[in-house]
């Protein structure tokens, strides 16, 4: 397992990238975010394409935990 880092803009991925695997990761994902708009995440996934599927699905139980699920759909 590889560890990403991911950035955000607009709840757009912009950047994805592998990072150091010396950092120190509890869980599979660690993750910022302020008012429904994702800033940054950290995941441990096997290749990039996995690690860009993680954080899609990061973005929309944000987003529905935030505006609810009516603001997805």
């Amino acid at each position: 397992m590889n560890i990403y880092k991911i950035i955000f803009a607009k709840n757009e991925i912009i950047a994805c990238q592998v990072v150091s695997n010396t950092v120190a990761l509890e869980g599979n994902c660690y993750y910022e975010q302020d008012r429904g708009q994702m800033i940054f995440a950290i995941v441990k996934a096997a290749d990039e394409r996995d690690a860009r599927r993680f954080a899609n699905n990061i973005i929309s139980e944000v987003s529905d935990k935030v505006f609810g699920r009516e603001y997805i759909l």
